[in-house]
């Protein structure tokens, strides 16, 4: 056998994985066992309420414990993309959230024999990485780098029925790929290499996992529904169920309640949009006395008080009240000038808004001159740059 000395990584690896292995058998993979169950799932519970100092050191804790597991170490990413999700105006949790997603794949090709977590997690892990490249406007690279999951979804189609969160991975994956093909024309010849979506299919399985409360994806699930039904579906009815579920369950995660305010805004129901996002308005001039803001120091991101400002003067502006529209867009181009960094399309989305109302006061040169700084950007989609209605 040799001596030690002579196989120091050999005994690195059973030193690390030690305490993974004893945690590991042989009836559950480590996910499902309660002790580490409970702990996990109070840590991604803290990461959507925006607590993300106590979900971070609950996977510390985790580790402490078990020792180095992939599915630890995936959940640590997720948090970051979550930061990232809350934040996108800052760059600073893009580097750690690379780090986490590497450990994870590191972990996996070390000691992770389970079918679990070859596949749930190693899919979404992979996942992850291209949800980070949609986040920074890389859409088509998104696409390109997704041919990932190819090799790993016939493993997610063979264990599905054992393991519940892989309905997850599997129905977003079935409706992306159906949106996708019928959508954006100029991504079919990638897309014609992936095994065929069905959109039904893939809402069907998010929505078991949606309500399913064991679930580690049951969250992401609910937001994804609320997500597809309001901006791709064109469904508010359907987005304001799921939406509504996740502002009640989490009500610190300013994005659930801004996306359940637009969902309202959809149906019309101006006023009621309007006092779902006042609060977090009221608390954020309180508590962000020299914007910007970030999420690294606050739970009060000036990137999303711009976002609700912007969505404030638009339900004003649909309600004919242009005065109290006018503040709004104003206090959301002031907060929008203190930040170095914000996603190109989601600027060309207010300041479309903007010109609409523009229009609407009799101030055409104004609403053109908003046009014009849209149209001169590469980086906003061309629907954006289209004539006012």
């Amino acid at each position: 056998m040799g001596s030690l000395r002579s196989r120091p990584k050999a005994t690195l690896c059973l030193l690390l994985a030690g305490p993974l292995i004893w945690a590991q058998s042989p009836s559950l993979p480590l996910p499902y066992q309660p002790a580490y169950r409970h702990t996990a799932l109070e840590a991604l519970h803290a990461f959507y309420n925006v607590a993300f100092h106590r979900g971070f050191a609950l996977l510390d804790s985790l580790e402490r414990r078990f020792g180095p597991y992939a599915g630890t170490a995936y959940l640590r990413a997720l948090g970051y993309s979550w930061q990232i999700e809350l934040d996108p105006a800052t760059t600073w949790f893009d580097t750690p959230w690379e780090k986490a997603i590497a450990r994870t794949d590191s972990l996996l090709r070390c000691c992770s024999p389970e079918p679990l977590e070859t596949y749930f997690i190693g899919f979404a892990n992979r996942a992850l990485y291209v949800r980070r490249l949609y986040i920074r406007g890389h859409l088509l690279r998104s696409v390109w780098e997704a041919r990932s999951l190819i090799s790993l979804l016939s493993g997610i189609r063979q264990y599905a029925p054992t393991y519940p969160e892989m309905q997850f991975e599997l129905g977003l994956y079935e409706y992306y790929i159906a949106y996708f093909s019928a959508n954006y024309p100029i991504m079919r010849p990638i897309l014609s290499v992936f095994p065929p979506g069905n959109k039904e299919r893939g809402l069907s399985r998010l929505s078991q996992c949606a309500r399913d409360s064991l679930n580690y994806t049951q969250t992401e699930a609910a937001y994804f529904l609320g997500y597809i039904y309001l901006y791709q579906e064109k469904k508010p009815d359907s987005a304001l169920y799921w939406l509504a579920y996740l502002v009640q369950r989490y009500p610190q995660n300013s994005l659930f309640r801004r996306m359940k305010a637009e969902a309202l805004c959809e149906k019309g129901r101006y006023a009621e949009a309007r006092s779902t996002i006042a609060s977090w308005l009221d608390a954020y001039e309180k508590n962000c006395f020299r914007p910007p803001c970030y999420l690294f120091f606050s739970p009060y991101p000036t990137a999303e008080a711009v976002q609700a400002y912007g969505l404030m003067g638009l339900c004003y502006r649909e309600e004919g009240n242009y005065e109290a529209a006018g503040k709004a867009f104003e206090r959301m181009d002031s907060l929008l000038k203190s930040l170095r960094l914000f996603p190109a399309p989601t600027w060309g989305r207010l300041q479309r808004e903007v010109a609409i109302y523009y229009k609407r006061i009799g101030r055409s040169d104004l609403a053109q001159e908003r046009l014009r700084q849209i149209a001169a950007r590469d980086d906003v989609p061309g629907y954006l740059k289209k004539p006012l209605p």
